[in-house]
């Protein structure tokens, strides 16, 4: 009897946990911070040039960056280029940052009509990619990972704010 019971609370919970945990959390977002962060490699043309693709493609859906305002999108990419091995590696990460409050102390400024100061800085979205190329064609699957994310990004952002299609 035990066994089934906890099948049952099982299978209920992974029912009532399908959305995802960034769900909603890009609605209003129409300005962004960029931060980008480039380990492994000492390419400033490359970097910038990666840089201006990311910009460009924000633009496209109107999407501006601007300088020190939250929120902010941070593009942290670490590349291990293996010279010697067949096989190079890369990790891509796509995180964006906003302010936030804890859920006692919103309550606590609700109560006292009060804005609170204690804010925090909370990670609302985040997905990475991780892969192996080799040397000849790192970069470019660096840059196909970048567009990959900056598209999955755009899509859930679309999904938070789906009157900006129009």
């Amino acid at each position: 009897m035990k066994k089934w019971v906890i099948i049952g609370i099982l299978l209920c919970s992974a029912l009532w946990a399908k959305d995802r945990w960034y769900s909603k959390n890009l609605k209003g977002i129409e300005e962004l911070n960029l931060e980008f962060n480039l380990m492994g490699v000492e390419d400033a043309v490359w970097e910038n040039r990666v840089v201006s693709f990311i910009e460009l493609r924000f633009l496209e859906y109107d999407l501006r960056m601007v300088k020190n305002k939250m929120p902010k999108i941070s593009f942290d990419i670490h590349v291990l280029d293996s010279r010697v091995e067949a096989v190079s590696s890369f990790l891509v990460v796509l995180s964006v940052y906003n302010y936030s409050i804890s859920e006692p102390n919103y309550y606590k400024s609700i109560a006292d009509t009060l804005i609170t100061k204690k804010l925090m800085t909370s990670k609302v979205f985040s997905h990475e990619i991780m892969g192996q190329s080799s040397s000849e064609n790192l970069y470019k699957d660096v840059e196909k990972s970048v567009n990959q994310l900056i598209s999955f990004f755009i899509d859930q952002w679309f999904r938070d704010n789906p009157m900006k299609q129009f």
